[in-house]
């Protein structure tokens, strides 16, 4: 299926974790999402301030936490935004950023939606 175009954008695939089919790690989930959302206004401020060694940290932050909840397409780009700031590469860092930024505006949730079995 072609992915859908919003505002002229075209929207990338939906980023789901591996354990979405587990209803008891959807709260888990939902935390890690809302959490990922400060975190990545926390990277823009860092990088709009230059300050590195705070994006490399909320980078590390990211490429574990990622991971640990299923989410792992944010891993490798984590790990990359990492290293570029360490490393002093803001540029690199700037669109390594672009890309996670897309990624966490994809990153869906399971929710408890009435099932058609439960329905009474």
């Amino acid at each position: 299926a072609p992915a859908a175009a919003t505002g002229g954008r075209v929207e990338g695939s939906a980023v789901v974790s591996s354990y979405a089919n587990q209803p008891r790690m959807w709260p888990i989930l939902g935390r890690f999402a809302a959490r990922l959302q400060e975190q990545m206004l926390a990277m823009d401020r860092a990088y709009a301030d230059g300050n590195l060694p705070e994006l490399a940290a909320l980078a590390h932050w990211l490429k574990g936490a990622g991971g640990t909840v299923g989410y792992h397409a944010f891993t490798e780009p984590a790990r990359t935004l990492e290293l570029c700031a360490k490393g002093g590469d803001a540029q690199g860092a700037g669109t390594t950023l672009r890309e996670l930024r897309h990624l966490a505006e994809r990153v869906v949730v399971p929710s408890e939606s009435p099932a058609p079995q439960a329905a009474a």
